[in-house]
């Protein structure tokens, strides 16, 4: 009789053998296609987090490699400033999405009535900017722009206020403000106008959110404005020690911050001994460490339900070949082969194999979904494609052929006198 014609007819006669089997591959190999779907899932928004949560990093000068001088405002460092030209070659730095720099002055501003603005210092903590939405800032969330726009670098004299500020004296975008560094010096008055109101997300006494050369100012007495209008503040005004202190570039693709931050550090024209560069990334490094814990997990599982679901299978193989030593002593007294026996016993579980895996994966596009919300993913990204089933079915045919050849190996080292002699 033909050997396959044999496997099948003992697939058939052994149905509750070929039934165990058969619910035993059904359930495997849905768990690893659901299993791939929800880890390339996983990829796909690791991926997109990349793109939208992005990072950035920090250029300032290095105070502690400078010296110091006095002026009438007190001691000020004499370490080199920032330059426009340095800025732009950092920016060009190919990762760099963005920019932004601070010229930092501590203007008094008057609404357009010569009344000077209420708050509760008595000046403003002022940032001259080229592109505020990247400001470190508002790239940490801190500050997120309510109304209107940002400050632009094609602005010639725009300026951001806080909410409270804009809420205290009656301000609204489109008005126009002015701006004096030092009225008592008569430094030059310059016009601006509100392009953008934003609100204070972040809480200005927690630890975290201190600066250093701030932290006498409340959140809501800042004030952002563009560089041209910065610079108008300090025509005329005499002193060392005013200058761009700090400037911060986004990278859309955060993985590659690293990098980024090398290509920058290469610009043989800085002198990087008078510059800090530090890298801000801890709201992507947060989120990107979780999702790589849930991608170990989600491998660590694959692999561990097919360890243990393989030893099953090997251990009812191995049972049932043994059941049938008198039947594969009888094959082999009367001429088969060896090879033949085991290809027989190798088709048999093939058999099921082409059953259970096209009905594993029908029943994987409905499984995963459901999965993947426990891993916080949404069920309409987690999808079980053709080339998942491929990869499950080529490496479990051949996990299957594997584990029924080990099965055999027991009955296949004996002889056929001794495999029928153990039987009486």
């Amino acid at each position: 009789m033909n050997l396959g014609l044999r496997a099948v007819l003992h697939t058939a006669r052994k149905w509750k053998k070929t039934l165990l089997v058969f619910c035993l591959l059904l359930a495997i190999t849905t768990l690893v296609l659901s299993g791939l779907a929800i880890a390339d899932a996983q990829e796909e928004q690791a991926e997109e987090l990349r793109g939208t949560t992005g990072a950035s990093f920090t250029v300032e000068r290095n105070l502690s490699t400078g010296g110091w001088s006095n002026g009438s405002g007190g001691s000020y460092s004499i370490q080199e400033f920032l330059t426009e030209d340095m800025i732009q070659r950092i920016a060009t730095v190919d990762g760099v999405e963005g920019y932004d720099a601070s010229l930092i002055t501590l203007p008094h501003i008057f609404n357009d009535k010569g009344k000077e603005l209420t708050h509760e210092n008595y000046s403003f903590y002022n940032y001259g900017s080229y592109n505020s939405q990247y400001h470190e800032l508002f790239l940490s969330g801190r500050f997120e722009v309510a109304e209107g726009s940002h400050i632009t670098d094609d602005m010639a004299n725009g300026v951001m206020i806080s909410r409270e500020l804009a809420d205290w004296n009656d301000l609204k975008v489109g008005d126009t403000l002015t701006g004096i560094y030092y009225p008592q010096n008569n430094t030059p008055a310059v016009d601006m106008e509100i392009v953008g109101i934003f609100d204070v997300a972040a809480d200005k006494d927690d630890q975290v959110n201190m600066y250093d050369d701030s932290s006498y100012y409340d959140y809501s007495s800042f004030v952002f404005c563009s560089m041209e209008a910065a610079e108008g503040l300090l025509k005329g005004w005499g002193e060392k020690g005013e200058g761009i202190s700090e400037a911060y570039y986004y990278v859309t693709d955060a993985a590659q911050l690293d990098n980024v931050i090398k290509k920058a550090q290469s610009i043989s024209s800085i002198n990087w001994n008078n510059f800090k560069l530090t890298a801000n990334d801890q709201v992507y490094q947060n989120i990107s460490n979780s999702l790589s814990d849930t991608g170990t997990l989600i491998t660590t599982l694959i692999v561990v339900i097919t360890a243990v679901s393989m030893a099953l299978i090997v251990l009812i193989l191995f049972m049932s070949v043994r059941s049938r030593n008198r039947e594969t002593g009888i094959l082999l007294a009367v001429g088969i082969a060896k090879p033949a026996v085991i290809l027989q016993y190798v088709l048999e579980t093939l058999l099921v194999a082409v059953v259970a895996f096209p009905l594993a994966y029908l029943s994987s596009k409905q499984v995963a979904g459901i999965l993947g919300t426990l891993f916080d993913k949404a069920a309409e990204n987690v999808i079980v494609t053709p080339e998942h089933f491929l990869l499950v079915a080529g490496g479990g045919g051949i996990l299957l052929v594997a584990a029924a050849l080990i099965s055999c190996i027991p009955a296949m080292r004996l002889k056929p006198k001794e495999i029928l002699s153990q039987m009486e």
